[in-house]
């Protein structure tokens, strides 16, 4: 894994960890962290009801996808599910995600 890249990742999650902190302290049920030799990923659970997921759910998404210097090496993908918000990102060095 290219290692400016798996840096970038690391310091990807904390910033994202502590831009959720800042502005949905609240709401943020579970963050974790996985790492390993080729990829770094981040699993994000939420506690929101409907009409925040409507409002603020693709913000926080978006969020994500747009400030990542390496945008061709994540992958983010969410779901909600009775008042859970469920956001998973791959950071991969090697940019093979999804084979």
């Amino acid at each position: 894994m290219d290692e400016l890249i798996k840096h970038e990742c690391k310091k990807f999650s904390l910033q994202v960890f502590n831009w959720l902190k800042s502005r949905y302290s609240d709401s943020v049920y579970d963050f974790l962290v996985l790492e390993d030799e080729n990829t770094v990923s981040l699993k994000i659970r939420m506690n929101i009801t409907k009409t925040d997921y409507e409002k603020k759910g693709i913000g926080i998404v978006n969020y994500i996808l747009h400030t990542f210097r390496f945008p061709q090496n994540i992958y983010v993908n969410w779901r909600y599910n009775r008042n859970m918000f469920n956001i998973y990102v791959i950071c991969n060095a090697d940019n093979n995600i999804g084979e």
